[in-house]
């Protein structure tokens, strides 16, 4: 059985004008606290991602028409646009009856749209029974990919389920590039990062290099859970340029997630080289997050620090270097401050447990500093 998600997720339908109250709640505002809005916005627009690689092309538009009214509703919600922020669409679920491939996906896409995850399931191992062919294959292999990716909760025995289908529908449809995508994620969600890696690679073979964005966002997971950085930044960058404009949004958020979580776990910045790639995954990111309200919001403190890691803040005696300031007519002012100081990330590393000094203080006293290293250390800029 599959964990049902909550109804703001699958909310897929605003007035044409809503109130503040029913944006947010399209947001899970409540019943979670305004602190996870950002949290919520990239969950739901990678729900509805996952669900745009349909095999019914009725089911695609719906699934895209739901990817542009959360970015108008997260632009009205995080930076005030004004409008009609409105639109949408409804689940409509026919009749379990189905004769034609057709017929089948359709059903699919609507009980998923609907959150009825267990009955598609259902639906589509009924279709595997009878017909026995790669396309059934395919359909519960994207079915179960979809459960999975959701964030709902698949047991290992669905996994495997799903694993096999989109092993056949690999090998005998090879040319379908969703059926790649089915069993790329299928295999992160395994923890089979290597597997995962060597079939995007494969996919790319078999369709004479049309890999798509979604492949590309899998691969830039599965490189940061490998911690291959560069191949990371350079899959992001793939998915975000191949990206359709209905997708973009939901593309760009995830691959920021997933860069911004890499650079979280480089942190405390331990050298000038790690620095220095700190600073190009944080700029990558960066890069990725335009115009995605939750993604710039979540990469900017680390833009902030990378930015001035590297800035150099005095450590020595204020009354020392005035005095040589003084005695040398200011011309030992400059090479006395450099040899005095060390790099702000040098001094935020050493300073921590230690009596604040006004070098601790001035680095690490911006709120920014201590939330991306998940640190209180109850410094303020109103010291007494």
């Amino acid at each position: 059985m599959v964990a049902t998600r909550e109804r703001w997720e699958t909310e897929s339908l605003l007035p044409r004008t809503p109130s503040s109250e029913q944006m947010l709640a399209f947001f899970g505002i409540p019943p979670y606290s305004p602190d996870a809005l950002d949290t919520n916005i990239a969950k739901k627009r990678r729900r509805w991602n996952r669900l745009s690689n349909s095999g019914n092309e009725e089911g695609r538009k719906k699934a895209e028409e739901v990817l542009q009214l959360i970015q108008r509703i997260s632009q009205a919600v995080k930076r005030g646009a004004e409008g009609e922020q409105g639109g949408g669409v409804e689940a409509e679920i026919p009749a379990e009856a189905f004769e034609t491939l057709e017929q089948l996906w359709r059903i699919l896409s609507e009980y998923l749209f609907a959150d009825e995850y267990d009955d598609a399931i259902r639906v589509a191992r009924e279709a595997v029974r009878r017909w026995q062919n790669p396309d059934a294959a395919a359909a519960l292999a994207w079915v179960v990919s979809a459960t999975v990716s959701s964030d709902g909760f698949a047991s290992p025995a669905l996994l495997a389920e799903g694993l096999q289908a989109a092993q056949v529908a690999v090998r005998e449809q090879p040319g379908e590039l969703r059926n790649w995508e089915s069993a790329a994620s299928l295999l992160v969600a395994d923890n089979k990062i290597t597997d995962a890696v060597a079939a995007i690679d494969q996919a790319e073979r078999s369709t004479g290099g049309r890999v798509s964005a979604m492949l590309y966002v899998i691969k830039t997971r599965a490189m940061a859970a490998q911690d291959h950085i560069d191949e990371a930044m350079v899959a992001a960058v793939k998915a975000v340029s191949g990206a359709e404009p209905a997708k973009a949004a939901a593309i760009r958020s995830e691959v920021t997630d997933i860069l911004v979580d890499a650079a979280a776990e480089r942190l405390p910045i331990g050298s000038a080289a790690d620095l220095t790639k700190f600073t190009e995954l944080v700029g990558v990111a960066a890069w990725c997050s335009y115009g995605v309200p939750e993604a710039e919001d979540r990469v900017r403190a680390y833009r902030m620090w990378a930015t001035n890691a590297g800035k150099r803040a005095f450590c020595g005696s204020d009354r020392m270097r005035s005095f040589l300031a003084v005695i040398t007519g200011f011309i030992s002012l400059p090479i006395h401050n450099y040899i005095r100081s060390k790099p702000a990330w040098q001094v935020f590393n050493e300073g921590q447990g230690k009596e604040a000094t006004d070098a601790f203080f001035i680095v690490a006293a911006p709120a920014y500093v201590q939330k991306i290293h998940n640190l209180s250390l109850g410094l303020s800029f109103q010291r007494d």
